[in-house]
């Protein structure tokens, strides 16, 4: 008897303690469901006051005035569609419209410019093709482009280079150096002084022959420094040291030298060199 009634007593207080928990878990879930609801109108309050009518205003006009025209024009948009009977998506167009009439005239004057630079380029390409002197092998089908303004008897500097099946992939950019003068130098190296910039061109072979008085000296090799060549063609004063035995002469490279190799290195490109 009295094991059957302690029995009933754990069942009664378990059934209580059931209940209980029951009414606590659902106490809980309205609290979760009531912060729940609070942490949401937080956020939409928030969110309001990010983005709102006035700030998505503010935030375009200050990309305008950033020249974030693209960001600009997104936010208007936004603004637009998100708040569309308030007084500020009404100025939002205003704006709108004349930051498209904006950006329509810089694409237009886009477009002008490089129409202009592509004339240019082409008027630059039709006078390099003037100025290209060609010779062709037609035992190798090689055919070696210069410049038509490159002295015969002079000091100079100059570049060139060699084509097959009218593609120069396969041919480097060489340079040529010329001595010119009534007695022997006996050329060996080459000293350059591009502004500030010294360059040393060291071993360098020289043939030589002479004729009517006259000698002249010259070296032919493959380019190998791109970097000091662009220097030279960029530079204002270049100063170019014939090194001889015992003696050595200068000259200062002639613009239209500079100029004249600027083309053939254009011209190189053109017809595809590799560096």
């Amino acid at each position: 008897m009295n094991k059957i009634c302690l029995a009933l007593g754990v069942a009664v207080s378990l059934t209580a303690c059931g209940q209980a928990d029951k009414e606590n878990a659902a106490k809980l879930q309205q609290e979760v469901n009531k912060l729940q609801g609070e942490v949401t109108a937080l956020r939409t309050e928030l969110e309001a006051e990010r983005n709102g009518p006035d700030r998505l205003l503010a935030k375009a006009k200050n990309e305008i005035s950033q020249a974030n025209l693209a960001l600009a024009k997104q936010t208007l948009i936004e603004l637009i569609a998100r708040y569309p009977e308030t007084q500020q998506a009404q100025g939002a167009k205003s704006v709108l419209s004349d930051l498209n009439a904006n950006i329509e005239a810089i694409e237009k004057a886009k477009q002008l410019e490089a129409a202009k630079a592509a004339e240019q380029q082409r008027q630059t390409l039709a006078r390099l093709d003037a100025n290209l002197r060609k010779n062709t092998d037609e035992i190798k089908g090689v055919t070696w482009i210069s410049h038509k303004s490159e002295p015969v008897l002079d000091n100079y500097m100059s570049l060139y280079f060699g084509t097959k099946n009218g593609s120069a992939s396969a041919y480097p950019l060489r340079m040529k150096f010329n001595y010119f003068a009534d007695s022997w130098l006996f050329v060996q190296s080459v000293t350059i002084k591009a502004d500030d910039r010294v360059f040393n061109l060291d071993k360098m072979d020289f043939e030589r022959d002479n004729g009517s008085g006259s000698i002249w000296e010259w070296s032919d090799s493959k380019v190998e420094d791109m970097a000091m060549l662009n220097k030279i063609i960029a530079a204002k004063k270049v100063v170019i040291r014939y090194d001889g035995r015992q003696y050595y002469h200068d000259f200062v490279l002639p613009e239209a030298q500079k100029n004249a190799m600027k083309e053939i290195l254009l011209a190189w490109n053109r017809y595809g060199g590799k560096e």
